[in-house]
């Protein structure tokens, strides 16, 4: 695999990892997200969605998505790893539970993706 110039591979991995455990961690303070495990599931759709989306800009060089707005400190690049968590993890936690109010699962995912977004905001 050749990437780009935009991110390395380890960054992507390591960041990703440390974005997933802080989803974990912030999950595991739902109680909903604490039973049958869910709190690890969002914490691996957080890494799954972190480096697939990471991965994508950096293969594509995509440096013109992580510049910053004028007005607020995001970018596209921030937003977009919270997106992708959102998508990674509300598809899990759905198809693993599909019993389970789709509010839980939106909410879920929207904390993990949450959490994803302001951590990208601060490291990458």
């Amino acid at each position: 695999m050749v990437l780009g110039s935009l991110f390395s591979f380890g960054e992507i991995a390591g960041f990703g990892a440390a974005a997933a455990l802080l989803s974990g961690a912030a999950l595991y303070a739902l109680p909903w997200a604490r039973q049958r495990g869910r709190f690890a599931v969002g914490a691996a759709s957080t890494f799954v969605g972190w480096v697939a989306w990471n991965l994508v800009l950096s293969e594509n060089d995509a440096a013109s998505l992580d510049i910053d707005a004028p007005v607020i400190p995001f970018s596209w690049q921030d937003v977009g790893s919270g997106v992708a968590t959102f998508l990674f993890a509300a598809l899990t936690l759905g198809v693993l539970d599909r019993r389970e109010p789709a509010g839980q699962v939106v909410s879920a995912a929207a904390l993990a993706a949450l959490v994803a977004t302001v951590f990208d905001l601060f490291v990458l």
